[in-house]
């Protein structure tokens, strides 16, 4: 496990403590480690991925992604971090950007911005411990997450919360306690709101989930992917998604 890592001017460090970390001072060549990035790996397929300056909350870069028009499922525009270490607990944080992607009002158009997999689970059940989809299943954009729990005969629970900056930038953070009697929490806020952990999103709180049948978090995957057709067919390669200060921790609070 990797003690501290950073990307795009911003922080990724899954640690015990929850240690902050500071900008770079340039931005690296692309995302990935071998172009001078701190994610593991990046994926693009009928896609497009780049950093591009400025970044979101006061960075200087930020993830450009974005599917081509009528694309294959298949479609991704992904960077990947195999950092954590079957992590129990998992928190992570990102800034996220979609003032490009316009019309966004119903469920029928979606993609898979985020997720933390375990490399085992149960039986016929998807190793992905936390999923975020965006869509617009509120009737404007929103963040939909879907989160493992075997006491489910979906084998998950899912929770909707609305941007509230819907042509802006929005800060989502989760914590995921799993094991037998396991919790999830959500903070779905602006980048200028105050939030801190004892006050969550209130429509993401999830108790009593049991996740002892997945191995614990060994992957964290963020971009777009497993877009549905009809995100596909009305967005276009220069329709952009901007991701940012992504930050991976076991215990401790991020915020802003």
């Amino acid at each position: 496990m990797k003690s501290m890592k950073t990307l795009l001017l911003a922080v990724v460090g899954l640690t015990a403590i929850g240690m902050a970390g500071s900008a770079l001072a340039q931005c690296p060549g692309d995302p990935a480690v071998s172009g001078g990035g701190a994610w593991t790996s990046k994926t693009v397929s009928q896609a497009n991925l780049a950093i591009t300056s400025p970044g979101l909350a006061t960075t200087n870069c930020a993830l450009q992604v974005s599917l081509n028009q009528g694309s294959q499922l298949f479609a991704k525009a992904v960077v990947t971090d195999t950092s954590p270490q079957d992590e129990g607990r998992y928190r992570a944080r990102f800034y996220i950007n979609m003032a490009e992607i316009t019309g966004l009002t119903s469920v029928l158009r979606s993609v898979e911005i985020f997720n933390a997999s375990a490399t085992t689970s149960p039986a016929n059940l998807s190793g992905e411990e936390v999923s975020i989809n965006l869509n617009g299943s509120t009737g404007a954009p929103t963040v939909v997450f879907t989160v493992a729990d075997s006491t489910q005969g979906s084998g998950f629970r899912q929770a909707a919360v609305a941007l509230p900056n819907a042509a802006g930038v929005n800060r989502v953070e989760f914590d995921l306690q799993g094991g037998a009697s396991g919790s999830f929490r959500c903070w779905v806020s602006t980048d200028v709101a105050t939030t801190d952990d004892q006050n969550p999103t209130a429509a993401c709180t999830m108790n009593a989930i049991n996740t002892s049948g997945w191995s614990g978090v060994t992957q964290a995957s963020m971009g777009e992917f497993s877009a549905n057709n009809s995100w596909r067919s009305n967005y276009t390669a220069a329709t952009h998604l901007y991701l940012d200060e992504f930050d991976s921790r076991r215990q401790t609070f991020i915020g802003k």
